[in-house]
């Protein structure tokens, strides 16, 4: 059985609003980071840390343009990655 919880994520961590379920995105950040590390570790950091986008990038030692980039295409597979849960 899934566990589904009301969350708020960090400010500007998420386009949308109302419910989550915790077990799907964390099986789907797993996926993620089988295909691509940096981006679910960007994923991590914005989601969970609420590190603004500088931030990210300092953590982990690339422009912000790559993040910004890497943040696109992640939330753009894990929105369609979690559309069919």
């Amino acid at each position: 059985a899934r566990v589904i919880r009301s969350a708020r994520p960090a400010a500007g961590a998420s386009g949308g609003g109302g419910r989550l379920d915790f077990l799907a995105l964390h099986e789907a950040l797993e996926e993620l980071a089988a295909l691509d590390a940096r981006q679910a570790r960007i994923v991590e950091l914005r989601f969970f840390g609420g590190l603004p986008m500088q931030g990210v990038a300092d953590a982990l030692g690339v422009s912000i343009k790559t993040v910004e980039l890497d943040w696109r295409h992640a939330r753009a597979w894990l929105t369609a990655r979690l559309g069919e849960t």
